[in-house]
């Protein structure tokens, strides 16, 4: 059973193949148009998240991972993505006109 943590890995999975990089909306109402897409989007989810978690588990040493439990991994794998993309966004063009000009532009 899927902790809380593990969920939410698992739902971000999905939703970005969902969506891809370069995709919008009509990707993912074509990913949930169908329960075959559906149904293949959470088994490779679940797969991934499970690969993703063992990965992390059997890294090579020193592995302060090696005897955590999957919501812990999942919850360091949760808060890398998340500071990824908080870097991403604040060093971004706009977030960098922002600064510069104090205005909020599109």
């Amino acid at each position: 059973m899927l902790g809380p943590n593990a969920k939410r890995l698992f739902a971000h999975k999905m939703a970005h193949d969902a969506i891809p990089k370069s995709g919008g909306f009509a990707d993912g109402i074509k990913f949930l148009s169908t329960k075959e897409s559906i149904v293949s989007g959470a088994r490779k989810a679940a797969e991934w998240t499970t690969q993703a978690i063992d990965a992390v588990r059997d890294a090579a040493e020193p592995n302060p991972w090696k005897d955590a439990d999957d919501e812990e991994i999942a919850r360091e794998i949760l808060r890398r993505i998340d500071a990824k993309k908080a870097h991403r966004c604040f060093n971004s063009p706009e977030m960098e006109n922002q600064q510069l000009t104090g205005k909020i532009t599109k």
